[in-house]
């Protein structure tokens, strides 16, 4: 079959040719456009245009131009990284407020809310995000499929309502913003067949509670399959059905079951040695156990199973007895809540939890004169330094770019929300001990992607709402579902089998094989960046049409559009000795969190893994300090 023939059985919308592309932007935005879906559900209506050969479909509404590291974020980022900002043209301006606040993320919003409370309203604080939406990796997709709107995590994702009254900070998180404390999932209509769901993209998992969802295995030849085929519900029957050995089912279900907990060594010991080396030689595990548990670690510790901590690794096998709820578009669901309190008008819509959540953006609202809080969009902050010695009184001075030009902005401190792969490049008076802190830390990067179907029949067909697959050196990821929609008026798709649905696959972007942390990332996130939406389109038109060989599945006619999500540096990774230190020496995250001078270090990464939690510690820790300084 030639390559035009397959690209047209698989239903391909982004064939970007070089003719198409004048810098890196289409010359036209229908001219990636090929067959398009034959159900007539245009690529470009569900999934918006493909902007460019890298970005691809950002979806439709407010956040289709921010679909994770996007070329344009990219290009800004990479001019830090290369320290050739000051080519820029300066706008030779210069502002001045009490507090300026690098990243707009959940720490940085959290900490701008808390600042105006504390100060009552009377400071003035400014908020630097790089990217065109506020959210950092708390962002979603929206999708419009034959009238029906799905919305989708971009990264960020999962919560659990904190108890009242329990003193956590997402206890109080959740009262500042008036955040329900009960929620409803969309349930299956009884005409159907009973299936089990998800209400997260985690639960489906392997180690986590993929005994309360319906899922589809598939097994090739590389997990020992004579022939491609899919069980379901596989550690129902104790992998009965699988083509594994007897031996290695046996482990498996060991390793499932944490059988002998940690074999009795201390944390210490655990962060002392690899994942693997764990499974391998402590457990006495065959490689395969390793393989097998390789894809659900990798993605949320960001690295291979030799290079990662066992300590950090061994934390993500739980049986969990009960669902974890995700908002519609993941953690989105905390953040516009939180952008609402602060600028009013920011939202459309009532003051309701599901106005909040569905209701347009008006861009506008952020960055008005004379506003205590603003927040300025596609402003990426390059250089932050002391006025003059570090906790002096001269304050800071922040450069940044937006559109082209550099700016700067005076203020008396500092918070850096932004993670160490920027810190560490744009905090150019950092003491010793900070940059050599800094020097440890190692992020790894991850990918999130949105496939909006007109319909799953061919899944239901199967009795399954979510899909594993085990290959994952020769394929892409390892899994994906479709989620039991939260219960929110104005943005509840249906739950039928012929309508549309959202499928979300996340995954971790790493080597099979390795050691080297900062090797496997750097190599991983060379890939990542190095591919072109159109392949990685073409990857899962082709894994989604193998997978469901033999049922009803078509791409061209059942994907009406997909968006990826590219996240460079989705997480500080874990090797052996990073989260409780080393040699007598302190953790990093720690020597960081102290901060100097009149800047403040506030992001998630600090507690050794990104999550609201953290975040919002972090965030309500430096409101504290900002204040006491300013």
């Amino acid at each position: 079959m030639s390559n035009k023939q397959e690209d047209k059985r698989l239903g391909m919308s982004a064939r970007v040719s070089r003719r198409d592309v004048v810098n890196g932007i289409l010359a036209g935005s229908g001219a990636a456009l090929m067959s398009g879906c034959a159900t007539g559900a245009d690529a470009a209506e569900a999934a918006g245009p493909v902007r460019d050969a890298f970005t691809g479909r950002g979806g439709v509404g407010d956040y289709a131009l921010s679909n994770g590291n996007t070329q344009a974020v990219i290009n800004a980022a990479h001019r830090v990284r290369d320290m050739t900002f000051d080519e820029l043209p300066s706008a030779d301006d210069s502002e001045q407020v009490d507090l300026v606040i690098v990243g707009g993320g959940p720490a940085g919003l959290l900490t701008a809310f808390d600042y105006a409370n504390l100060t009552g309203g009377k400071k003035t604080s400014l908020i630097l995000e790089n990217h065109p939406v506020f959210g950092g990796a708390s962002k979603q997709n929206d999708f419009l499929v034959n009238g029906v709107r799905l919305t989708g995590p971009q990264a960020a994702n999962d919560f659990g309502v904190p108890a009242k009254g329990s003193g956590a900070i997402l206890d109080r998180v959740f009262d500042d913003l008036a955040l329900p404390r009960e929620y409803d999932f969309a349930s299956f209509d009884p005409k159907f067949k009973p299936l089990r769901f998800a209400w997260d993209n985690y639960t489906n998992m392997d180690g986590f509670g993929e005994r309360l969802v319906d899922i589809g295995y598939h097994f090739n030849a590389t997990d020992g399959a004579p022939s491609p085929r899919l069980e379901r519900n596989i550690w129902d029957d104790d992998l009965a059905r699988t083509p594994f050995s007897p031996e290695l089912r046996r482990q498996l279900l060991a390793w499932r079951a944490n059988a002998g907990g940690t074999s009795n060594l201390t944390p210490e010991q655990l962060d002392g040695m690899s994942y693997a080396h764990y499974l391998e030689v402590v457990k006495g595990y065959d490689p395969a156990v390793t393989r097998v548990a390789r894809p659900p670690i990798a993605l949320l510790t960001g690295l291979g199973m030799g290079a990662v901590s066992a300590l950090a690794a061994s934390r993500y096998v739980t049986n969990n007895a009960r669902q974890t709820m995700s908002f519609p578009g993941g953690n989105s669901g905390m953040v516009r809540p939180l952008i609402k309190r602060m600028f009013p008008g920011a939202i459309g819509g009532e003051d309701t939890f599901a106005d909040i959540q569905s209701k347009p953006i008006n861009f506008a609202a952020f960055d008005r004169p004379g506003q205590p809080t603003r927040l300025r969009l596609g402003a990426t902050a390059v250089k932050v330094s002391h006025a003059d010695k570090a906790g002096q009184e001269g304050g800071v001075l922040v450069v940044y770019e937006k559109d082209g030009r550099l700016h700067q902005v005076r203020a008396k401190a500092v918070v850096m929300a932004s993670g160490g792969w920027v810190n560490r490049r744009v905090l150019t008076d950092m003491p010793a001990d900070i940059a050599s802190a800094y020097g440890e830390f190692i992020h790894g990067p991850a990918l999130v992607i949105n496939v909006a179907l007109t319909n799953w029949r061919a899944m239901y067909d199967l009795g399954v709402t979510a899909l594993r697959w085990f290959d994952d050196a020769n394929m892409l990821g390892f899994s994906g579902n479709i989620r039991a929609p939260m219960l929110v008026d104005g943005m509840t798709p249906p739950l039928d089998p012929d309508k549309p649905a959202l499928f979300t696959m996340y995954m971790g972007v790493y080597p099979v094989e390795g050691e080297d942390a900062r090797a496997q990332t750097a190599a991983s996130r060379t890939r990542l960046l190095g591919t072109p939406y159109a392949t990685y389109e073409r990857i899962v038109r082709q894994q989604l049409a193998t997978i469901l060989a033999g049922t009803r599945f078509d791409p061209a006619k059942d994907i009406a559009g997909i968006v990826i999500n590219r996240w460079g540096h989705a997480r500080v990774v874990q090797p052996p000795g990073f989260f409780l230190g080393k040699d007598g020496k302190p953790s990093p995250l720690k020597v960081v969190a102290k901060g100097y001078g009149r800047v403040i270090i506030a992001h998630s990464e600090l507690n050794g893994a990104q999550n609201a939690r953290g975040a919002f510690e972090h965030g309500a820790r430096a409101a504290k300090e900002a204040a006491a300084l300013t």
